[in-house]
C-alpha cells in the first residue's frame, strides 16, 4: 500500500507555523470545474513577519507543492506549480482581488533536486542558498520562489519535517519525540501522531531498532501515538470478540487479543513483547501468545 505522505506533510507544516497567525487550505480547487490540485495554501492573516526560516519569504498567499521521496522534483513540476499559482491569482471573485505581489511559491522535497537546480541555472534563473535547506530562486520569476530540502533543514527547528522521509535519522526521530512529548494541545498531539505513523511505516527497521535499544524513547513514542494505538487495539478487540462469540466469551477474548497483537505488530511495527506490554497481557499468558505469533 502506498504511503500517504501529503497528510503528514500538512501536519508538519501546521506544527511549523502553529505560533503564527496563518490559515491552511489543502487540495485547493482552482476552477469551478473538476480541476483540484494537491497543493497546500498557507494564508497569512496579518502583516506580522513570520520568524521562521521557511516562512521568511511568505506574503499573503503562499502556495506549497510537496514531492514525496519517490517522486521527482523536476523542471516540469516547477512550471506546473507556477501555472497553478497563476490560476490561483485568477481565482478571486473580482478582478485582481488576489494580487500577484502577494503570492509566493515553495517547492518541497527531502533530497536536493540537483537536476532541477541545474536546469534553472542553465535557463536564466539563479539559485542561492539562503538558509540550511532553503534555496531562493531569482531571475525571471513571477513570484518569490523557494526550494525547501527537508534533509538539509536545521535539525533543532524542523525535526517534524526531517523525519518525513524514507531515510530518516535516529537523532531526528529522538529530537521530534522529545519535542512532541511536551505537547498538551490535542490537535498538536494528533498532528505528531500523523507524522510518526508515516515516518514509522517508511522507516520500519530504524524504528524497530530504536524500540529495542531505547526503552525510554520507545515509551515516549508510544505515548505520542497512544490514541491511535488505543483505536487499533479496540478495533482488534472488537473484531476478535465478534469472531469468537460462537465459541464463548472466554475464547472470544483470547481471539480478540490475538487480533489486537497482530494489528499492533503490522501497523505500528511493534515487537511481540512491546505489543503484549501495550495490551497488558499477564506474564503467565505470554508463552501461549508468543507461540501463536511465531506461527
Amino acid at each position: 500500500m502506498a504511503i500517504q505522505w501529503h497528510p503528514a506533510f500538512y501536519a508538519g507544516m501546521e506544527l511549523e507555523f502553529k505560533s503564527f497567525p496563518v490559515d491552511f487550505e489543502k487540495e485547493y480547487e482552482l476552477t469551478r470545474g473538476p480541476l483540484a490540485i494537491d497543493l497546500l495554501i498557507i494564508k497569512k492573516l496579518t502583516d506580522e513577519k513570520i520568524d521562521n526560516e521557511i516562512g521568511n519569504i511568505f506574503r499573503r498567499y503562499n502556495i506549497m507543492e510537496m514531492k514525496s521521496p519517490d517522486d521527482e522534483l523536476s523542471i516540469d513540476v516547477f512550471y506546473k506549480v507556477y501555472a497553478y499559482a497563476c490560476l490561483y491569482k485568477c481565482s478571486g471573485e473580482t478582478v485582481d482581488e488576489i494580487s500577484a505581489q502577494e503570492i509566493t511559491v515553495s517547492l518541497y522535497r527531502d533530497k536536493y533536486p540537483r537536476k532541477l537546480i541545474s536546469n534553472l541555472n542553465a535557463t536564466g534563473f539563479t539559485v542561492r542558498k539562503e538558509y540550511p535547506g532553503i534555496y531562493y530562486v531569482a531571475g525571471n520569476t513571477l513570484f518569490p520562489t523557494q526550494i525547501i530540502v527537508s534533509g538539509e533543514l536545521n535539525p533543532s527547528h524542523h525535526s517534524a519535517l526531517r523525519i518525513l522521509t524514507n531515510k530518516a535519522r535516529k537523532e531526528d526521530i529522538i529530537t521530534f519525540a522529545k519535542t512532541a512529548s511536551m505537547f498538551t494541545d490535542q490537535g498538536d498531539l494528533e498532528r505528531a501522531d500523523s507524522i510518526l505513523q508515516v515516518s514509522t511505516t517508511a522507516n520500519k527497521e530504524l524504528y524497530e531498532k530504536i524500540y529495542k535499544e531505547d526503552e525510554t524513547m520507545c515509551q515516549a513514542l508510544m505515548d505520542i501515538m497512544k490514541d491511535d494505538i488505543d483505536k487499533k487495539v479496540n478495533q482488534g478487540m472488537q473484531q476478535g470478540m465478534q469472531q469468537g462469540m460462537q465459541q464463548g466469551m472466554q475464547q472470544g477474548s483470547y481471539q480478540a487479543r490475538k487480533e489486537a497483537l497482530k494489528s499492533l505488530m503490522e501497523n505500528l511495527h511493534f515487537t511481540p513483547v512491546q505489543a503484549m506490554d501495550a495490551l497488558s497481557i499477564p506474564a503467565d499468558d505470554r508463552p501461549e501468545y508468543l507461540k501463536y505469533l511465531s506461527q
